[in-house]
């Protein structure tokens, strides 16, 4: 299905069913020595000096008439503890048996009131796949969205939020 973006004017066909972040919001760009990251997982010593582990996954959202389900590759916080143990079962099929880890959202999205520190559940997949981030019942649009899905408009709307981020 095409659509004209209302941002540039530009003519699409189709579509994002997926955005991702390379990195969490406040990644530091590695300023001490055992700072780190991949595609996947991230440790860094924040300014304060407390080591901060971060994981990606995906934060799944449903689109409304349709079997497509847009997907966020985003980062969330993990203690230490859990993030040792993610380290731990990363080559290991077992992994799938773990309970959810806890974590916080640790990007902003656009289009969203502020969804950095949003509670979270960090669910590890097979291990072809990121882990699934299933957002805590709340109070705000992101939470809702996530629980009820979205309209092929907005949809677009995130699409255009995204492609014209500043």
């Amino acid at each position: 299905m095409g659509w004209t973006c209302s941002r540039c004017g530009a003519e699409h066909e189709g579509v994002p069913l997926d955005w991702a972040y390379n990195e969490p919001r406040h990644w530091n760009g590695g300023n001490a020595p055992d700072d780190w990251i991949t595609e996947d997982l991230c440790a860094w010593t924040d300014d304060a000096g407390d080591p901060a582990f971060f994981i990606r996954g995906v934060l799944p959202i449903p689109v409304l008439g349709s079997d497509d389900v847009f997907g966020y590759g985003v980062w969330s916080s993990l203690s230490r503890r859990s993030f040792e143990r993610v380290v731990e079962l990363w080559d290991e099929p077992a992994r799938v048996d773990e309970p959810p880890y806890f974590g916080w959202l640790s990007n902003s999205l656009p289009g969203y009131p502020d969804t950095v520190s949003l509670p979270l559940d960090v669910i590890t997949e097979e291990l072809d796949k990121r882990p699934t981030f299933r957002l805590h019942d709340g109070d705000h649009p992101l939470i809702r969205e996530q629980q009820q899905g979205i309209t092929w408009e907005r949809l677009v709307e995130l699409t255009e939020l995204n492609l014209h981020a500043a």
